[in-house]
């Protein structure tokens, strides 16, 4: 009678995957907050991850302190190998992907919403003229771009995250703008310390955005009537229409929105002297790629429309 004997697969001492992208970037790191930021996921579940992998084992790979993890001497030599088996893997993947985008008719953006809306939307009708055999997919988020593990040929994202390979070309520099129904404005809304009489609306993604606006307004105390909570900013805009409160939107983007000026007003003239650039985000092994080139100077003309 044949035995099997299921420890002698090498594919059980194989972690899963996402275990080892979450020890590769915590190492890499020394932080598994910052890991938890890069893979989009919570800290809790990096730690889970990690300590999944140390009871397989048998070793601790961290040291963990109060304030910084570092690596033990086994993580060390752990690290230096799953980052080259990782390498390959991404490798493989490139080349796959690769191959499919040479002789792809189509063309991948992961944008932010609002310049989705505000820049991109208004400008397609041009794109299409002018390139009817390529097709446009657009995706609408927040969420940093994955060029690796995704189709995204092109991204459009705030700020320069560090990443090998990537290029970063700045598009537009915005800056908040404080935006209401005209109701609203007429009811006293004159100046940023009258703020203290309206509520705030915020977006979810961005909790330290109104915080930050007001220290610039020399306002950093000030206690408005109330808050509301948006999870995008299309509904933030509309809720601002609405007479539900004052939104911070983006300026100069914000003025290319059907209606600004009259269902949606700047109250006063205050924007914060040093804005965010938005940038547009290509993998430097495709400089030559002309769907890409085409993409670039639609994106750039469709911006300063929109400025």
């Amino acid at each position: 009678m044949n035995e099997i004997h299921l420890s002698d697969s090498p594919l059980r001492t194989i972690p899963p995957l996402a275990a080892l992208l979450a020890f590769e970037r915590a190492a890499t790191q020394l932080s598994f907050r910052r890991a938890a930021r890069d893979l989009s996921l919570s800290p809790s579940a990096i730690s889970h991850q990690i300590r999944g992998l140390e009871q397989q084992f048998g070793v601790k790979l961290f040291i963990r302190g109060t304030r910084a993890v570092r690596l033990t001497a086994e993580g060390e030599r752990y690290l230096a190998k799953v980052s080259a088996a990782l390498a390959t893997l991404e490798e493989a993947s490139r080349d796959m992907t690769r191959q499919r985008r040479d002789g792809s008719g189509e063309l991948w953006i992961s944008s932010l919403p609002f310049f989705t809306s505000a820049v991109l939307l208004p400008a397609l009708p041009e794109f299409r003229r002018r390139n009817p055999a390529l097709t446009l997919r657009i995706e609408a988020t927040h969420q940093y771009a994955d060029f690796n593990a995704s189709r995204v040929d092109v991204a459009i994202r705030y700020g320069r995250e560090h990443s090998a390979g990537l290029k970063f070309e700045p598009l537009v520099e915005v800056k908040g703008m404080a935006v209401c129904a005209p109701a609203v404005a007429r009811s006293g809304l004159r100046h940023p310390a009258d703020l203290a009489g309206q509520v705030l609306i915020h977006l979810t993604t961005q909790p330290r955005a109104w915080p930050a606006w007001l220290r610039e307004a020399g306002l950093p105390q000030l206690v408005p009537r109330g808050h509301l909570w948006l999870d995008s900013v299309p509904a933030m805009l509309e809720a601002a229409e609405q007479g539900l409160g004052v939104a911070l939107a983006m300026a100069p983007l914000i003025r290319s929105r059907a209606g600004f000026g009259k269902k949606l007003v700047a109250p006063f003239d205050f924007t914060p002297a040093r804005g965010e650039t938005i940038y547009l985000v290509t993998r430097s092994e495709q400089a030559r790629d002309r769907r890409i080139a085409v993409a670039r100077r639609w994106i750039i003309e469709a911006v300063g429309t929109a400025s």
